[in-house]
């Protein structure tokens, strides 16, 4: 480094750039350390895929030969992960002869014995990528291996109908081995509550609004009509009689003038104060019973039987006859 350059970079002039970010680094380290501290199993990532699936094209997809394993919280299936038979051999061979073979294994039946050796494995990826502090939608929280799935339609009937995000692993069984396997991990992707209507939003944003807006309300003791001239010699301190006013039936009316209620006066903490007053019942006005034929109408009082005040008619009428 010539002191030009030492200079300029002193100076703030020249700067490194930064390393280009690895895809699916993260994700690569945690299988790699998963591996390495839960089984001591070395393993070389490959490559990874990302793929998003529904459940009907992810079932299809299933290798036949791969170990299934349900993964969700609390023994809920939630997902599942696919584990090839290299990997699945050398996940065994490592906890049981320390270290995984140079050459690859034969093809062998799948027993329950293996499902259960995958857990520590499982069981430490999940734990790694949880701790991920990327802002991932489908991130997995507090998820554990579970059952074994005997075959791909055992998986489809266990699934949820949802999306799911695919991690597909292309592993090395110890560096530079020869020696190749793979691991899908499928977790479905949270659902997003739906959005309210936007109808639904603006009556309610309205309604906010309506119920904030300001309220003007008057308080009525009494109307008369003064003369302008008796106005002009009102003084500080007289006293103006309001006849018929009653304390206890007192009108509430708006802006406009317009009746709302009956309120009575009375104070609260030291203040003027209103109370809601019971509706007022006013009395029926009287009902007016046609009069018959030659006789004088009638009025009778509300409650009154319509034959009783037909005979009162009739006595009427003869008493003016005998006169």
């Amino acid at each position: 480094m010539t002191q030009e350059h030492l200079l300029r970079r002193l100076l703030g002039g020249e700067t490194r750039r930064a390393a280009p970010r690895f895809p699916g680094g993260p994700e690569r380290l945690a299988l790699a350390r998963a591996a390495q501290e839960t089984i001591g199993l070395p393993l070389g990532i490959r490559g990874l895929q990302r793929k998003r699936r529904d459940r009907e094209a992810l079932v299809a997809d299933l290798d036949s030969n791969a170990l299934l394993v349900a993964i969700g919280p609390g023994g809920a299936a939630a997902g599942l992960a696919a584990i090839e038979p290299q990997l699945r051999a050398a996940v065994v061979e490592a906890q049981t002869l320390g270290a995984p073979r140079v050459s690859p294994a034969p093809s062998q039946p799948i027993t329950g014995t293996e499902a259960a050796m995958m857990a520590p494995f499982l069981r430490g990826l999940l734990d790694r990528l949880a701790t991920l502090e990327e802002d991932e939608p489908a991130r997995p929280r507090e998820l554990r291996p579970g059952a074994r799935l005997s075959d791909a339609r055992a998986a489809g009937l266990l699934l949820p109908e949802a999306e799911y995000d695919l991690l597909s692993f292309d592993l090395e069984i110890g560096p530079g081995s020869g020696r190749y396997g793979g691991l899908m991990l499928a977790l479905a992707r949270p659902v997003v509550p739906l959005t309210e209507a936007p109808q639904v939003r603006w009556a309610e944003a309205l309604r906010g609004a309506v119920l904030q807006a300001p309220a003007e309300l008057h308080v009525v003791l009494h109307r008369m009509q003064v003369p302008a001239a008796e106005i002009g010699s009102f003084a500080i301190g007289e006293k103006v009689p309001l006849p018929g006013v009653d304390l206890t039936a007192v009108a509430l009316e708006d802006g406009q003038g317009h009746r709302i209620a009956s309120v009575r006066l009375g104070q609260q903490a030291g203040l003027r104060a209103i109370r809601l007053a019971a509706p007022e019942i006013r009395p029926s006005s009287p009902i007016e019973i046609p009069s018959r034929p030659g006789g004088d109408a009638v009025q009778s009082a509300p409650g009154s039987s319509s034959s009783g005040g037909s005979r009162s008619a009739s006595s009427c009428g003869r008493s003016r006859s005998r006169s």
